[in-house]
This record gives C-alpha cells, sequence and structure tokens, in this order.
C-alpha cells in the first residue's frame, strides 16, 4: 500500500519566507538605492539653483536701471548692460576696474565718497548724487547700496542699483516755479479782488465784488488786519454793496473781523449789505448793537468825517 503524499505547505508560511526574502534584497540594494536619491535631488538642487540664476540675470539685464557689484577695493565684480553702456565699454572690460579707471575723476571721487559712507556705516543707503562729465554736463542720479557677504570667499561685497533722474529733477522744477508763479498771480488776482484803499488820512476800505464765501472773507481778515496795523487806521470800512452772494459762514467771518479791528484801537464799519447778506446775519442771531452798518459807502466816509471831526474838537 503507497504512503500518501505530504500536504503542500500552507499558505501563510510561504508568504512569510517572500516577505523575508524581499528584505534581504532591500537591504543588498539600499546603498545603492540611496546613491541614486542622493544623486536625483543633487540634479534637482542643481537644476533649480541654474534656473534661479538664469532668472536674476535676466532681471539685472533686462531692467532699464544700473546693478553694479564691487569687492573691497572698489572694483567691479559684476555690471549689467546698462553700466557697459554708461561707461561706453563691454561689461568684460569693467571688471576688476574702479571709477576712477572708467570715468572722470570729479564724478569718481563722489562715487568713492558714496561707497566709503555704506563701508563706514553698514546698512541700506538710498541718496541723490549730483555727477559730472569730463564736458561739465552735470546729472542727478539716484542710487541704493548695501553690504553682502559673498557665499564662497565669505568676502563683504557692496551691491548697489542707480538710476539717472536728471529729467525727472528738470519736470520737478519747472512744476515748482509754474506753481510758484500759479501762486504769484493768485496773490496779484486777490489784491485786485479785495483791494485795500486809503481813501482818507487812516480810513482805509475794502470794496468787495462778486460772491464772497468763506475762504475769501478769511484772506480779507488776514490782509486788512496787517494793514490797519500797519498804517495805523481809525477806521475799516468793509462795502459789501457789489457782493452778490453770502452765506451764513461769511457773515460770522465778518462779524469776528469787526471785532479784531477793535481789538487793534479802530473802527470796522459794514456798508452796502446785499439782502442775503442781511438773511445771513439775522439767521446767525447775533446782536448788532455793537456793530455799525450803512446803507452805502458814501454814508460809511460821512460817518467816518463826522467821528474825526468830533475828535478833532
Amino acid at each position: 500500500m503507497r504512503e500518501a503524499p505530504p500536504p503542500p505547505p500552507s499558505e501563510p508560511p510561504i508568504r512569510d519566507e517572500l516577505e523575508e526574502l524581499r528584505d534581504e534584497l532591500r537591504q543588498k540594494a539600499l546603498p545603492g538605492e540611496r546613491l541614486i536619491d542622493t544623486h536625483r535631488r543633487l540634479v534637482g538642487e542643481s537644476l533649480e539653483r541654474r534656473w534661479r540664476a538664469d532668472l536674476l540675470e535676466q532681471i539685472a539685464e533686462c531692467l532699464p536701471i544700473n546693478i553694479f557689484a564691487k569687492d573691497s577695493e572698489h572694483r567691479y565684480v559684476l555690471a549689467n548692460r546698462n553700466v557697459s553702456k554708461l561707461a561706453g565699454r563691454e561689461s568684460s572690460e569693467l571688471i576688476g576696474k574702479t571709477d576712477f579707471d572708467l570715468g572722470p575723476e570729479r564724478a569718481a571721487r563722489v562715487i568713492r565718497a558714496s561707497d566709503e559712507r555704506v563701508l563706514a556705516k553698514g546698512g541700506m543707503l538710498v541718496e541723490e548724487l549730483e555727477l559730472e562729465s569730463e564736458a561739465g554736463e552735470k546729472r542727478q542720479v539716484l542710487v541704493g547700496k548695501t553690504l553682502v557677504r559673498s557665499g564662497q570667499s565669505d568676502e563683504q561685497v557692496l551691491i548697489g542699483f542707480s538710476i539717472d533722474i536728471t529729467e525727472n529733477k528738470r519736470v520737478e522744477r519747472e512744476l515748482r516755479d509754474k506753481i510758484a508763479l500759479i501762486e504769484q498771480q493768485r496773490a496779484v488776482i486777490r489784491a485786485l479782488s479785495t483791494p485795500i484803499i486809503e481813501v482818507w488820512d487812516r480810513v482805509l476800505t475794502v470794496p468787495m465784488l462778486g460772491a464772497l464765501d468763506g475762504a475769501r472773507a478769511g484772506v480779507v481778515m488776514e490782509d486788512l488786519l496787517a494793514d490797519v496795523s500797519r498804517r495805523g487806521a481809525r477806521f475799516a470800512i468793509l462795502d459789501l454793496t457789489g457782493v452778490e452772494a453770502m452765506d451764513t459762514d461769511t457773515a460770522a467771518h465778518l462779524f469776528r473781523l469787526v471785532q479784531a479791528i477793535r481789538l487793534l484801537g479802530a473802527e470796522g464799519i459794514i456798508t452796502g449789505v446785499p439782502p442775503s447778506g442781511a438773511q445771513a446775519m439775522v439767521a446767525l442771531g447775533v446782536d448788532l448793537k455793537g456793530i455799525t452798518t450803512l446803507a452805502s459807502l458814501r454814508e460809511g466816509l460821512s460817518y467816518c468825517m463826522r467821528r474825526m471831526r468830533a475828535r478833532a474838537a
């Protein structure tokens, strides 16, 4: 009688043996896999650094500004295309040169002094420089500089940028001159629109025309008080006959002006109040007993003459 064959091994033991074999193969292949992973990582980092370096180079070359770097001896170690155009040389010809080798001595001295300020104080320096060419032409330049450490030699490097702002400065000066001219014209117009006239000895009158607002009333107050003090006036007549419109704010300005004139030892008189001015004054609810108001400039002048005669008598 033949013996029965042994039963096949159960599935779990076979699975365990396969796992052990895989682990053994993985351990033997691990150094090679690590080497491959390390190589891949280094290649990826190298490509990323190269991409960043290319991007920075494109930025330095494409921006319309001068970008440069100098070593501790003030020699150029980097200069973009704009710097080479300014110097009239190829970028490679600038490397190892100083500003005294490349440009006018007067301009080089100004640039060197600026570099020395950065080296002495550190930090970021932004300032405007005036550079003069050999022909005597002056240019205004905005510069920004700072110090960094070189990763390879640990040497201190000055990096910076510069922009020619001569045209901007010219436009700025023209705008300032125009603004000054406009202010002068405004002062003339203001004087013509509210002239202060000495119609009699120490009697001033201010004939006002057109619309009278708070701003204009404030200007009148400033100018009139200065004239009352300077001329030692006894009377100041505010003639509103030609005023077309006036609001409550303006009326309040006029009342304050009369009070200020009184503080200077003179008397303020209001003549020719228009209907809108009368309504504004009433709306303020101010007591008019201490303020002289008359119908016309003629009546105002007559009033002043009578008062002066009475004082003389």
